[in-house]
Parts: C-alpha cells; structure tokens; sequence
C-alpha cells in the first residue's frame, strides 16, 4: 500500500464524527458512584428546558446517592425562573 492511499483513511477529516446534542462538551472524570446521578441531573435540565411563565420553580423527585465517606443522602435539583 502506497503513502497516498494510507493517508486517505483514517486520521483527521473536517466535520467528522459525531455530533454533539449540546452546543460545547466537556469530558470530566467523576466516581463512578455519581455516573447515573449526573445524567439524571442532564436529563431534568433537558427536560425542563422549555419552561416559561407562570411556573416559578420546579423540583425533581428525590434522588438518593451516597458521598465520598459513604454517607446516605439525597438531593434534589431545582430550577427558578429569573424575572
């Protein structure tokens, strides 16, 4: 196989792969432990991306989770709308 075709294939090329869903993403490392939590939290966001007036706020459900020290807790996300 000559250079020309190896350099055909592979590598680099303008606009590919795949496309975010969001405009910029970053990858973070986090304990696995937090994993589901995390995209919980991403999907209440999308979710309730398109709320408007007259709701003030809106909460999720209870969601359990344990911290680093192993510690039973729950948290709760919550959106307010600025006026």
């Amino acid at each position: 196989m000559s250079d020309l075709e190896k350099k055909q294939h592979g590598g680099f090329r303008p606009g590919a792969g795949r496309k975010a869903k969001y405009e910029k993403t970053k990858v973070m490392r986090v304990p696995e432990k937090y994993q589901e939590l995390i995209q919980e939290l991403v999907k209440y966001l999308d979710e309730n991306d398109s709320l408007g007036y007259p709701a003030d706020s809106v909460e999720s459900e209870k969601n359990f989770i344990r911290s680093l020290q192993d510690k039973k807790q729950h948290i709760v996300f919550r959106i307010e709308l600025f006026k």
